[in-house]
């Protein structure tokens, strides 16, 4: 994930960022098919736990919320 990384309090600054995300040109990210950006997040969710310890970030992955989907929607645009 780079440092457009955005913090999300609720369904609505969720949806806003899925439209910023939506807008972007997806030529620029790493997974532009449906099945790369799915195979991405998957990847991303079951390590991070390591993202969220390293960054010093409150996030919990065994816990759902709106942050959590964010930051996988967020990482399965660049992740490998």
């Amino acid at each position: 994930m780079d440092v457009r990384y955005k913090i999300v309090n609720s369904k609505l600054e969720l949806i806003e960022l899925l439209n910023v995300i939506a807008a972007e040109d997806a030529g620029t990210w790493e997974n532009i098919n449906t099945r790369d950006f799915l195979e991405a997040m998957a990847a991303w969710l079951e390590s991070a736990d390591n993202f969220y310890t390293n960054f010093d970030l409150p996030t919990k992955s065994d816990n759902p919320s709106w942050q959590l989907f964010a930051d996988a929607i967020q990482a399965a645009t660049s992740y490998e």
